[in-house]
This record gives C-alpha cells, structure tokens and sequence, in this order.
C-alpha cells in the first residue's frame, strides 16, 4: 500500500471513530436528559394527585395513567367515589378510574344521566366523550335532540360519536358554525377527538369572526391537532401567554399535537406558579416521548 492510500485509510478510520465517539456521547447526554425529565413529570402529577384543587389533580392522574401508573390512580381514587355527593366530582373521579382500569366505574356515568339533579348531565357526557364510550346511548339521546341547550347538546354528540354515530359527527360540525362563539369553540375543541383533515377549512373560516382569545384558543388547538402549520406555530407562542387558561391549553395540545419543537417552553412550563400548567406540561412531555 502507498503512502497516499496508506493515509487515506487513517484518516477514514480515525473519522469513524471519531463519529462513533461522537454519536456515543449525544446519545448519552439525551437519554440522561430524557430521564430526568421524565422523573421531573412524574413528581409535578404525584403532587398534582394530591392537590386540593380538584380538576387539576383528575388531570394529574389522567397524565399519570397514560405515563403506565394507572394503579398509583386507583388506589389514590377508588375511596373517594363513595365519599363524593356532587354529580360533577363523581363523574371526575369515575372518569379517571375508568381510565385507569376499573371498568365498574362507568356505571357512575349511567347513574349521573338518570338523575333528577341536572347538576353533572353535562360532565358524564363529556366524560364519556373523553374516555371512548357511549354508555347507555339511550340516556344521551334526550340530550342530543335538545336545542335548547346547545353546549350540552354537543357533548352528548360528542359521546356518541364515539359509536361512530354519523348524526352526531355532523351536529358537532354544524355547530362549528354557529354564533354563540363558546358554542363554537367547544365544538371545534371537539374536533380535536373527532375531526380530520377535511375540516381545516371549516375551522380556518369559523376562526375569523372570533376575537376573544379564550374562544379562538379552542381553534387553535383543533387545527394544531389536524395538522395546521400556522396554528402549530401559534400554540407555541400560546405558551407564553399571560391568560392561566390559555397557556394551559397550550401546554396541554403541544402534546396531543406532537409538537416536539415545544419540548423547551414546556420543560420551562413545569415550575409554573399555576398547578393545572404544570401538570398538563408534564403530560404533554411524557406523550411527546413517546411519539
């Protein structure tokens, strides 16, 4: 072998170790970094198990079941349901512990639908919608043909449509249009679960007309979900915000929407002074983990 050729051999070997070295220690550095993230995320939704702010601790143990500790959730829950008298707080906990495993709490559902208090009509139907159930399809019917109440009128349809119910994904698209902007914005938010890239431009249109942030954030997040580049950058720069309820959406749907580029904003998110951010932060960084 000549001298060129000799050199030339060197130097690819030196390079491949060099590159081998190199890949090594990134890899290294970003599983080190992924762990103690992921053990950060896990102790923000423990604490938020705990919290005495209701909501944010379901959606502490909604984060912790899908992180794989659906048993740390049902024993932190199971004694709370007999404990609990509001309708709203029952169907909370039902829906958590279904998710986590315990398939009898979906009867609460049921019970909730039937009773003379209409007090949580409106939160079994969503929780339905949110764990993937229609239940008892007859209970939500009274409640899907009742214009008069359009926002419960759309989470009935939206528990139905998880039957594939066709009536009920079109009312939930007409109701994208209607001129109750909160109506709308449920209804988009919906859409999140339901919708698919042929509603982008219904969405898009709708979103127009609407100047309160706290409705159009519901817009943002539906089309950051379906794919839409200019609302990905915008829930972005929704991490930011100075409104509690808009930088938790934001910090809740950069995950559902697998927004990598997030992963900064919300690592800087899980020492926010507001419990809910920090949970959903912390959620929205185990899902993108795993995406």
């Amino acid at each position: 072998m000549n001298k060129v050729k000799r050199k030339r051999t060197t130097w690819c070997i030196l390079n491949c170790i060099v590159c081998a070295l190199t890949s090594t220690t990134v890899f290294a550095i970003t599983t080190e970094d992924r762990d103690s993230t992921r053990l950060a995320c896990l102790q923000v939704l423990r604490e938020g198990l705990t919290s005495d702010q209701f909501w944010p601790s379901m959606h502490a143990a909604e984060a912790l079941t899908m992180a794989g500790h659906g048993e740390e959730v049902i024993n932190a829950l199971s004694g709370k349901l007999e404990m609990t008298n509001d309708d709203q707080h029952r169907c909370g906990l039902a829906r958590e512990l279904y998710r986590a495993g315990d398939k009898n709490a979906l009867a609460v559902f049921n019970e909730v639908l039937t009773s003379q208090n209409t007090h949580g009509h409106g939160h079994a139907c969503e929780s339905l919608f949110k764990v993937g159930q229609t239940g008892d399809q007859r209970l939500l019917k009274p409640y899907f043909t009742d214009d008069s109440e359009p926002i419960k009128q759309l989470l009935a349809a939206a528990a139905l449509a998880n039957g594939d119910t066709k009536l009920a994904l079109q009312k939930i698209r007409d109701l994208v249009e209607a001129k109750d902007d909160k109506v709308a914005g449920i209804a988009a938010w919906i859409l999140t679960v339901h919708g698919n890239a042929n509603d982008i431009d219904r969405l898009r249109m709708r979103m127009v007309a609407i100047e309160r942030p706290q409705h159009k954030i519901f817009f943002t997040v539906a089309l950051a979900v379906l794919g839409d580049q200019a609302s990905i950058n915008s829930l972005q720069e929704e991490l930011d915000s100075q409104d509690t309820a808009i930088r938790t959406y934001a910090a809740e749907f950069c995950g559902r929407a697998g927004i990598h580029e997030s992963h900064e904003a919300l690592t800087t998110l899980l020492k926010d002074e507001e419990v809910d951010v920090r949970i959903r932060a912390a959620q929205s960084l185990l899902l993108l983990e795993n995406r």
